[in-house]
C-alpha cells in the first residue's frame, strides 16, 4: 500500500476557518492513495496478460491516467495555502485546469467560499 505519515503540525487555518478541517483532508488524501493503490495493483494484475494488455491497452493506459489524478488530488488535500497554491501541485495539466474551471463555476453559482457559520450551528 501506498501511503506516508502526515505532520499535521502547520495545518492549514485558513481551511479550518472555512469547514476544511485539515483532519479530514489528510484522511480524505489517504483513503484515495489506498485505493489508488488498490487501482494500480489490479491493473498491473491485467496487464500481466498479454492477450489483455493487447485488446485494452488504450483501457490500461487511462486507468494509469486516473490513478495519476487521484494522487494528485489526494497532493491538493494535503496541501497548505490558497487554491491556487493548492492547483500549483498539481503535474498533469488538464487535472489542474479542470479543477480550477470547477471552482470558478461553483463559485459563479453562488457556492460560498465560506460556509454561513450560523447556518452550521
Amino acid at each position: 500500500m501506498i501511503g506516508t505519515a502526515v505532520d499535521t503540525a502547520d495545518a492549514d487555518p485558513i481551511a479550518s476557518a472555512i469547514g476544511l478541517d485539515p483532519a479530514l483532508a489528510h484522511a480524505l488524501a489517504d483513503e484515495l492513495v489506498a485505493l489508488t493503490s488498490q487501482l494500480a495493483d489490479l491493473t498491473y494484475d491485467l496487464a500481466g496478460n498479454a492477450d489483455t494488455l493487447r485488446h485494452h491497452m488504450h483501457s490500461l493506459q487511462a486507468v494509469d491516467r486516473i490513478t495519476q489524478a487521484q494522487l494528485a488530488i489526494a497532493d491538493m488535500l494535503r496541501a497548505t495555502g490558497s487554491i491556487d497554491d493548492r492547483l500549483k501541485v498539481v503535474t498533469l495539466e488538464d487535472l489542474g485546469a479542470s479543477v480550477r474551471d470547477s471552482i470558478d463555476r461553483y463559485h459563479r453559482d453562488g457556492v460560498p467560499i465560506e460556509p454561513d457559520i450560523d447556518e452550521a450551528a
